[in-house]
């Protein structure tokens, strides 16, 4: 039986939190509150019996939290509590402020090139236009995924933040550091399922549905994708075109999956790859419009006529000239996670969670293929 395709309009489920995130949750927002006397904690005995839950689950929430910098285990004086400076606390709002931190993703052995530099750059324009029109400042830092936690502790120990907005990071450690200092939270490019964060990102899954149905409407029933290395940042983008592939009844095979870097050296193993196989696919859809400006130039170096021979699509992100392609909103989106941030800096402010949807871009990289 085919499964149907999300329907529009319907309430985002939240996961059911485990005991020990709800045990995180519910002392990190009392000893925000500052409902421990004496700046201590009280033993984890007695926390255990109060909650409901095993001493084992508060220790490993206490481990959390003191990562967090919330609170500190000295040797025969306790549980002793560290809350938050003031200045992120209370007040927070009279800010202008705003923390901006953007993760860089190299593209391995591209010479330095960030694979995402591109949509980056949209997002950002955007968010800075909206915190100027909003009289608010963005506090800018970009750094490679691996240095984001020194950065963020740049960011965080400077002048006063009235929010931050992580831009393409899915690190949960570093998000939930910023709630242990009570900070507004807006995730952009990015999704993880924790409570009192808002999220801001392109509806990969409708993306690739819609190139696939696309690919499919003149004629194509085999469809390769190359997609990036990287898969665990972007796993929707797979699930749509698997998944437009089952609703459409059409072919699906894990030979025609192909995962690259987004560089020369990857576009070449795509192209390599595509050759090998039999049958051979007559549509690819790349994961990005960089990836699939490199393949076809390879291609027509090899004397594969695009899109006589192969029909090529990109997945979003740079202009390339006469390239099909499906784009989303970049700049909105960077708006939007500047609207969330702000709004999140008022009292008891619910999540909220925007999908952006892609719409297809037409050029003369695709065609009907050969019989």
């Amino acid at each position: 039986m085919k499964r149907k395709p999300p329907t529009k309009g319907l309430p985002r489920l939240a996961r059911p939190l485990t005991l020990l995130a709800q045990t995180e949750q519910l002392l990190r927002q009392a000893i925000l509150d500052r409902r421990f006397p004496g700046h201590r904690l009280p033993p984890a005995a007695e926390l255990a019996e109060e909650l409901g839950v095993s001493r084992e689950t508060v220790r490993k929430a206490e481990e959390v939290l003191e990562r967090e910098g919330l609170l500190v285990k000295y040797r025969r004086k306790g549980t002793l509590l560290q809350p938050p400076p003031m200045a992120f606390r209370k007040g927070a709002g009279r800010s202008t402020l705003l923390g901006y931190l953007q993760a860089e993703y190299p593209a391995a052995g591209g010479g330095g090139e960030e694979a995402t530099n591109e949509l980056a750059a949209l997002m950002l324009q955007g968010a800075l236009r909206e915190a100027g029109r909003a009289g608010c400042q963005l506090a800018v830092r970009t750094a490679p995924h691996t240095e984001l936690d020194r950065a963020f502790r740049g960011l965080a120990g400077g002048a006063r933040l009235r929010g931050i907005i992580f831009a393409s990071c899915g690190e949960e450690k570093l998000v939930r550091d910023a709630l242990g200092l009570g900070l507004p939270t807006v995730l952009l490019d990015h999704d993880l399922h924790l409570p009192r964060i808002s999220t801001v990102r392109e509806d990969s899954f409708q993306g690739a549905g819609l190139a696939v149905r696309h690919l499919a409407g003149i004629g194509h029933s085999r469809i390769a994708y190359a997609h990036w290395r990287l898969s665990d940042l972007n796993p929707w983008r797979l699930e749509g075109y698997r998944q437009a592939l089952r609703d459409l009844g059409l072919p699906r095979r894990r030979a025609w999956e192909l995962y690259t870097e987004l560089t020369e050296a990857g576009a070449a193993r795509v192209v390599q790859e595509l050759r090998s196989m039999t049958p051979r696919p007559t549509a690819l859809l790349c994961f990005n419009n960089r990836l699939a400006r490199l393949v076809i130039g390879l291609l027509r170096r090899g004397k594969v006529r695009v899109p006589e021979d192969l029909s090529v699509m990109g997945g979003g992100g740079e202009e390339v000239d006469g390239l099909v392609c499906h784009q989303a909103d970049w700049p909105a989106m960077g708006r939007k996670a500047v609207e969330l941030v702000l709004r999140a800096s008022h009292p008891d402010p619910a999540p909220e969670h925007h999908l952006f949807p892609y719409r297809i871009r037409p050029g003369r990289t695709t065609g009907r293929p050969r019989i």
